[in-house]
């Protein structure tokens, strides 16, 4: 029976989608910039007495958060695995107590000894 000898290692990565950023990305930029955005554009609508302030301000922020949120994620990517910036989130959050998904990740240094170190006298490991 043939094998496939060779598969290239991008195969199943996301396709980069805008600026540098995949599918996912770009709706967490454009999500996070227009709730960003809608409290300005709350304050506004009221000062101004226009109710079309409060989305139009948020649809602006949520441009800038796309174009400005692209030119930093490639910066930050630049050279290193596709995982790595959402394991540095998830390790971040872990730090603080927020696990997600299941996982448990070890986040506290210490110095760890094997155990093969002679015995002192009546002293345990």
């Amino acid at each position: 029976m043939a094998s496939i000898d060779f598969i290239p290692k991008r195969i199943n990565d996301p396709p980069v989608v805008f600026r540098g950023m995949t599918l996912r990305e770009v709706g967490i930029m454009a999500i996070s910039g227009f709730l960003g955005g809608l409290l300005p554009g709350i304050a506004l609508a009221i000062v101004m007495g226009m109710p079309a302030m409060a989305p139009t301000v948020g649809v602006a922020f949520m441009a800038l958060a796309l174009v400005a949120g692209g030119t930093v994620m490639r910066r930050i990517r630049r050279g290193r695995p596709a995982s790595l910036l959402y394991r540095q989130i998830t390790y971040r959050l872990a730090t603080w107590g927020i696990a997600l998904g299941g996982e448990r990740l070890i986040t506290r240094s210490s110095v760890y000894r094997v155990g093969r170190e002679p015995r002192g006298p009546g002293g345990l490991r």
